[in-house]
């Protein structure tokens, strides 16, 4: 079949069609992206909200031997036992004692996660809440619980050592005297009084060390540890309060939206677009035409926008037919046996509009396609057809009625042929409407008299199939198809005409 010059095949893949999938299909979109953004703000309004806020405490080494050397303070602290003691239930009391609105110490601690740090003596405490300010308030409150518990065990630690300490002191002080009492009553330079120096001397020296590790016990600092970051601010632990869940719900919606009108038009076999038709025609889109509630636009509207776009047809199509010597329009209608279009009619009062001398033959349909081509009188044909002239100036018509007009098992004929012949040899132009009332035989058929062809197809209710199987069955029969129209609603042709 023909195609246009300079221009790709029409039959191949245009990116484009898939930028005017959402356009045409927009209703779908809508309604999808629609329900899917009611779904997230349903299951938002619906689904409990949660707050995370974070605390993170510096942990002392409190509760080991402080006389212990050599380690650092982030190796004197297990911070996988301060974890658990995080945890604790008396932690948790104590917490629950200073926050307002009498929380239980276990619903504390089931909301509670402490993750302690791998390489330096410090814990993250986490708390979830429904509010965000209750999450700031309970991190905040754990991790105070936590150091004041730690510090009243260290006391305690303390008050422990010392209690060892003076314990030990006591008895070194006690056996001082006995000491320097044995000294005393020693003979001079005698063994006795050597050993007597000996036990004074250890006495004297267990008292200074013993008052010297209790006194730095007693300087010594017992700080629990630090709060280092305290919680000031919750984010959405659920994703019913996360504003990126939201968004990215929208989103998600409208994907899902543009992947359903995808698939829609993916098996919708009906004809959706002018760039459709034209590729199952296998041939250019030469317009666009509104369907609106004129039959004949040209006659009763013929200022509207359907008359300028059959005009318009009408200018692609005539030099197409004069360069290819002939002129014999078949008007492949597929836009359905309504009197909506009638392309073919409308074409016909175009062509006579500025040609002059056109004939349309419409064997598929009984009775004048419209008023304004209702037959007047006879003017000429053959001895079983008879051709009559119509309102419409330059026009004559020869429809199907079986008395005068043009039989259907007639097309077939050889004496169809020769009426065909005849006219065209006279100078006039043919049309042939092979409208829908006729088989897919009968339009074939007709298309063997053809010059050349053009389709016709109705958007949203014409197939794809029919428009491909037609196109074949034209290229089988040598017939060229200058190109296809396509009938759309009022209003909605955003087509770009091609030249043929």
């Amino acid at each position: 079949m023909s195609g246009t010059s300079g221009t790709a095949d029409v039959r191949s893949v245009d990116v484009r069609r898939y930028g005017e999938v959402p356009r045409r299909r927009w209703r779908t979109v809508l309604a999808v992206a629609l329900a899917g953004v009611s779904g997230v703000a349903g299951y938002a309004a619906l689904a409990p909200s949660s707050y995370e806020a974070t605390t993170v405490v510096r942990v002392d080494p409190i509760g080991t031997n402080p006389f212990e050397s050599g380690k650092t303070p982030d190796q004197l602290v297990n911070t996988q036992s301060e974890a658990q003691i995080a945890r604790s239930s008396e932690v948790a009391a104590l917490a629950a004692e200073s926050l307002a609105g009498g929380r239980e110490p276990d619903a504390l601690r089931s909301h509670l996660t402490v993750t302690p740090s791998a390489d330096t003596a410090t814990l993250r405490l986490t708390y979830d809440a429904a509010s965000r300010q209750a999450a700031i308030d309970g991190a905040n409150a754990l991790a105070t619980a936590y150091l004041a518990h730690r510090e009243a065990q260290g006391r305690a630690r303390q008050e422990e050592l010392l209690r060892g300490l003076t314990e030990s002191l006591d008895e070194a002080r006690a056996a001082l005297p006995a000491a320097e009492e044995a000294l005393a009553s020693a003979a001079a330079d005698s063994a006795q009084a050597r050993a007597a120096d000996t036990d004074r001397q250890v006495a004297l020296r267990d008292v200074q060390g013993l008052s010297d590790r209790r006194n730095d016990l007693r300087a010594g600092s017992f700080m629990p540890g630090s709060v280092l970051e305290e919680a000031d601010r919750a984010v959405a632990a659920s994703p019913a309060g996360d504003p990126l869940f939201l968004g990215g719900g929208v989103l998600a919606a409208l994907i899902l939206g543009l992947a359903a009108a995808f698939a829609r038009d993916r098996f919708d076999g009906r004809v959706s677009g002018g760039r459709e038709a034209a590729e199952a025609a296998g041939a250019p889109l030469l317009a666009e035409i509104p369907a609106g509630p004129a039959a004949l636009a040209l006659v009763e509207d013929p200022a509207g926008p359907a008359a300028e776009s059959y005009r318009l047809l009408r200018a692609l199509l005539v030099p197409a037919l004069r360069r290819r010597g002939t002129r014999v329009l078949l008007v492949a209608d597929l836009t359905g046996p309504a009197p909506r279009a009638l392309p073919g009619a409308n074409l016909a009062t175009a062509l006579a509009e500025a040609l002059g001398d056109v004939v349309l033959l419409s064997p598929g349909r009984t009775g004048a396609p419209a008023p304004a081509l209702a037959p007047l009188a006879a003017a000429g044909g053959t001895a079983k057809v008879t051709l009559h002239t119509t309102g419409v100036a330059g026009l004559r018509v020869a429809h199907g009625d079986a008395a005068d007009g043009v039989p259907r098992e007639l097309i077939a004929g050889e004496e169809f042929r020769a009426l065909v012949s005849e006219l065209t040899a006279a100078g006039t132009w043919v049309v042939l409407d092979a409208s829908g009332g006729l088989t897919r035989s009968e339009v074939v058929t007709l298309a063997g008299t053809a010059g050349a062809a053009v389709i016709v197809a109705q958007s949203r209710e014409t197939d794809t199939a029919d428009v491909e199987a037609l196109a074949t069955a034209l290229e089988r029969l040598d017939t060229p198809v200058a190109g296809c129209a396509l009938v759309v609603p009022a209003g909605a042709s955003t087509a770009r005409h091609t030249r043929v």
